[in-house]
């Protein structure tokens, strides 16, 4: 698929395309999905600073070499292509001018996670039983943020549902985000939990109403960071409904308000 408005172009992934992916998330941070495709992230070889030390050695700060980080990341790389190899992790890569610059993930629900048991935390599992399929991540490199790289994943990927048959689509993006400084700065002052920080929230955090679904929060965000579950607004601009307040991903603590909606689309 190629967007020529945006010059963005994207390809499903697959052993052809495998290389780009491990390039990509060599420039970004998160955990290449294997939280969705898992249900849980993988476990830690190594859970203190001491532990880590001991088994990879001291990071090098001024190199920014961390050899603990490298390790979860390449454990996470091959969990991975197992998959891929499987046939069983689907997602689409976006690219700008050649490089591997967005992605996104989807699956059909019955498959996320691959595995699932009575341990499987429910937020990983689709709120629906109607729901064919889920798409649950997006992810954009620093510098391409902001010029439309998670939408034109988000188009590719519903092509890519319904040249495989369609059906129900869902999505758990945050209802809106709100990028306020003052919040940041009151909670290294007075740390998170404090009442000053409770108090400026209580008069000044942003909220509005949403049909079928009532009042929900914004979510606190800023210039480089954004959830990687997309946005409401995104999702509506390709005839998404929201369904219901997401309890699983909301949150009604006075001191970091923030909610994310369950919305839905038939193809």
């Amino acid at each position: 698929m190629v967007t020529g408005e945006m010059r963005f172009t994207t390809k499903e992934l697959s052993k052809r395309t495998w290389p780009d992916f491990e390039r990509f998330f060599s420039q970004v941070h998160g955990c290449a999905c294997t939280l969705y495709l898992h249900g849980r992230h993988l476990p830690s070889v190594a859970r203190t600073a001491t532990e880590r030390a001991e088994r990879f050695g001291v990071p090098d700060r001024s190199r920014s070499v961390f050899p603990a980080r490298a390790f979860g990341r390449a454990q996470e790389l091959s969990a991975v292509k197992e998959l891929v190899w499987q046939g069983r992790a689907h997602g689409i890569l976006v690219y700008g001018r050649g490089e591997p610059v967005g992605w996104c993930h989807f699956g059909r629900a019955s498959a996320l996670p691959v595995v699932r048991d009575d341990r499987t935390p429910p937020e990983m599992v689709a709120r629906h039983p109607s729901s064919d399929w889920r798409i649950t991540c997006f992810t954009t490199r620093m510098d391409y943020r902001r010029r439309g790289v998670a939408t034109t994943a988000l188009a590719a990927a519903l092509e890519a549902i319904r040249q495989r048959g369609g059906g129900w689509i869902e999505a758990t993006p945050i209802a809106f985000p709100h990028n306020d400084p003052t919040v940041r700065k009151l909670r290294k002052t007075y740390r998170w939990r404090s009442q000053e920080v409770i108090d400026y929230l209580e008069e000044n955090w942003p909220h509005k109403e949403v049909p079928g679904v009532g009042s929900v929060n914004a979510c606190l965000t800023t210039a480089k960071s954004m959830s990687h579950a997309g946005t409401m607004s995104m999702f509506e601009r390709f005839g998404f409904q929201p369904t219901k307040r997401d309890e699983y991903r909301s949150s009604d603590r006075s001191w970091d308000p923030g909610d994310s909606v369950v919305m839905r689309l038939q193809i």
